[in-house]
């Protein structure tokens, strides 16, 4: 059965997993702050590689140019596979429809790839939480419909903290977020997580509804991913399907098709 490699370069961390056939048999996560040459990323990849000799073809899904280079020229002189790159010039199961294509992040592209191939013939809203957030949309006859990006929780405390004179940098943690805070630092907690929360809540509805009521699309399927998927997942009143490897399945799924 064909061994391969997947790796998800993010803005804050890297992922790889290896599949036998449709089997996830190793996941791997880098802090992509230390993949800062050729000369960590070639140990990175070597000490994957010598726990999984039998890796024959690879893809990189990267929304980091220079990191996602790096890999790719090190697995392309390693492997005797193929080693494909996560972009919209590949085979994709979708129709899209982005001005211009090459801009479309490789995580989006495999988010809707995953999702198409997870439920043909029904719409899809595909959900990343991550650094960034982002929304995209295909309808239920495999046509790209839109999407959005927003800030995500890490982002946004940063810019309060960054833009202002006295507001300190917080963290969003795992701990339980109490609706009023009753500190500057528990006022901005509660205000960036609940109102991420909200907005995520209110943007699906929005999207839902038009979906429905635009499009008569019966039946819209949800999927979630990314970094702070479950913790907001985690208090929504009507939580989406949640994936955190679903980005690297969306890359095994473009490669398969794509070999």
């Amino acid at each position: 059965m064909m061994v391969v490699l997947i790796i998800e370069i993010g803005n804050s961390v890297t992922d790889c997993a290896v599949f036998e056939g449709e089997q996830c048999i190793a996941t791997y996560t880098i802090q992509t702050e230390k993949l800062e040459g050729r000369k960590e990323v070639l140990d990175q990849t070597r000490r994957i590689l010598n726990n999984h000799p039998s890796v024959y073809h690879a893809a990189v899904c990267s929304v980091v140019p220079s990191v996602g280079e790096l890999f790719l020229s090190i697995l392309a002189s390693t492997l005797s596979g193929k080693v494909v790159e996560i972009n919209s010039s590949l085979s994709l199961p979708f129709a899209l429809d982005y001005d211009p294509p090459h801009t479309l992040g490789a995580d989006r592209l495999a988010l809707c790839a995953l999702s198409c191939r997870s439920w043909p013939d029904k719409a899809i809203i595909a959900l990343d939480i991550g650094t960034a957030i982002t929304f995209d949309v295909v309808s239920s006859r495999g046509v790209y419909l839109g999407g959005m990006i927003l800030p995500g929780l890490d982002l946004m405390t940063a810019v309060l903290h960054d833009r202002t004179a006295k507001l300190p940098l917080v963290e969003i943690t795992e701990e339980p977020i109490p609706l009023l805070g009753k500190s500057t630092a528990d006022c901005m907690q509660s205000g960036v997580f609940w109102g991420c929360v909200k907005q995520v809540e209110g943007l699906l509805s929005r999207v839902h509804r038009f979906l429905s009521d635009e499009l008569q699309e019966n039946t819209v399927r949800i999927i979630g991913t990314g970094g702070n998927s479950r913790l907001v997942a985690s208090v929504m009143e009507n939580p989406p399907v949640i994936d955190e490897q679903a980005v690297l399945k969306g890359a095994k799924v473009l490669l398969d098709m794509n070999l």
